[in-house]
């Protein structure tokens, strides 16, 4: 079977799965990530395990559930010691490893006081920046070096400070790309391949954790100016649709409709966009460094995201525990030429991102660690086949808010100290999930079986990663 010479795994932060123009947003510039979607295979339906980005995180890059890692909330960290990452994986195949960017298995709010990575994770070159311009990181670093009178322009607050959490704005930067964080991800990249990862000649797995389109919204002009003045889509929102929910989620509806105003949300969208632009700058500048090294149709590039955003719809922004679909669909594209082929193909069923790892790892001919609980995707993705689906997609967030997603029902259950309460949707009849029938005939009818999968579910995704060594 054939084997990919190289491994590069781009993953972004906030990234919804209509965030790609090829995936079905002609409002969207994206014409380096239209590449890799109309040269490779496409998951129609991959949903994360995990709403927030550090629980997300720790779960695709182990093939393992939130509960398993330990780490169901931002804010936990993953152990130092923990086997196994996708790093300690793929060195077990014979690949060197390399982390750039974004990470995120550690909090991170005192970087300022420390910058330095506290764990490698099995990676065998780390160059970590956790946040677009707040610490004294290796991004910053670089801007003092290479761009020294922009460092001020992209400093931004730290995400505990007053001023970050009540920004409610975007703006564009008079700056070029290039010094963006996204521009950054793009300069290291090319200068660890074609340095230091490129001394052995080692197949190499590389991780580019992007920023973007995280908030800060402070996209450059080069990057909002194909949405400067353009139509986009319209928020998907109802009035008052917090109206038939239970608490907490008719609390997070109304709070959102309390805070942001119409033109507010739109014009957050627009920022939005713009900061998927810069990543699609990034991306494309990838593809041509493997382009000029005779390596792209040999690598494979993967290309995903920790959850989405709310963009509007629903009248809110940002992730959270609210389970919809644009928080919890996620875009997943494999491009790999000489081994997936060159047509654009698109798979259907459901998927869930914490099977990405084995896939991954299969298609590379290496060994799927026994204890990872995600799917191995890469028979048939070789084979040509259909790709078996899913039968629902799980999804859990501390203190044991749960989220089951069938081809028909999208079931939520939250613990909260008012009481556990139930949302449920007809996605059939209810595409944009706006309204609840938990309370409906139909809804009572349905629940039983739906709260049944999710409990089996979350009992299967609760089993302990730990290896047994003796009972005694």
């Amino acid at each position: 079977m054939p084997q990919p010479r190289h491994v590069i795994w781009i993953t972004t932060d906030h990234m919804r799965y209509d965030g790609v123009g090829a995936l079905g947003n002609p409002a969207m510039h994206t014409p380096n990530l239209d590449r890799l979607v109309r040269g490779g295979v496409s998951f129609e339906r991959c949903y994360a395990q995990n709403p927030l980005c550090m629980p997300s995180r720790c779960s695709f890059m182990t093939g393992l559930y939130p509960q398993q890692t330990g780490v169901t909330e931002n804010g936990h960290g993953l152990p130092p010691d923990f086997t196994p990452t996708v790093a300690t994986a793929f060195k077990a195949a014979g690949f060197q490893t390399a982390q750039i960017g974004k990470l995120h298995f550690q909090p991170h709010e005192e970087h300022d006081l420390d910058p330095r990575a506290r764990h490698a994770y099995g990676f065998d070159h780390v160059c970590l920046a956790e946040e677009p311009g707040c610490y004294d990181d290796a991004y910053t670093r670089w801007l003092r070096q290479e761009h020294p009178g922009l460092v001020e322009t992209f400093r931004v607050p730290r995400p505990v400070s007053a001023a970050r959490t009540e920004e409610r704005h975007g703006y564009v930067l008079d700056a070029p790309w290039q010094a963006s964080f996204s521009g950054w991800i793009a300069n290291q990249f090319e200068r660890y391949f074609c340095t230091w990862g490129g001394r052995h000649g080692a197949p190499q797995f590389v991780h580019l954790g992007f920023y973007a389109p995280h908030p800060p919204l402070n996209p450059t002009r080069e990057m909002f100016e194909p949405y400067r003045g353009a139509a986009l889509p319209p928020a998907r929102r109802r009035e008052a649709e917090w109206g038939d929910k239970p608490e907490p989620l008719a609390g997070m509806l109304r709070g959102w409709a309390e805070r942001f105003t119409e033109a507010e949300l739109g014009e957050y969208r627009r920022h939005f966009y713009a900061m998927v632009t810069g990543v699609d700058l990034a991306v494309g500048d990838v593809m041509q460094k493997l382009e000029a090294a005779g390596v792209l149709d040999d690598t494979l590039v993967v290309f995903g995201s920790d959850h989405g955003d709310l963009c509007g719809d629903h009248g809110g922004r940002s992730k959270g525990i609210s389970f919809y679909d644009e928080i919890m669909r996620l875009p997943l594209v494999l491009h790999w030429p000489n081994g997936l082929g060159r047509a654009p193909r698109a798979v259907e069923g459901l998927a869930e991102m914490v099977d990405v790892l084995p896939t991954l790892l299969g298609l590379c001919g290496a060994p799927v660690p026994g204890v990872m609980a995600g799917q191995n995707y890469a028979p048939a993705l070789l084979a040509g086949g259909d790709v078996p689906a899913r039968s629902d997609a799980f999804a859990y967030h501390e203190p044991g808010h749960m989220m089951l997603r069938t081809d028909t029902h999208k079931y939520i259950r939250y613990a909260w100290p008012g009481g556990d309460t139930e949302v449920l949707y007809d996605l059939a009849a209810d595409p944009d999930e706006f309204v609840n029938i938990a309370g409906t005939a139909a809804g009572r009818a349905a629940l039983p079986a739906l709260r049944e999968r999710a409990l089996s579910r979350a009992l299967q995704a609760s089993r302990s990663a730990q290896r047994r060594v003796y009972r005694f």
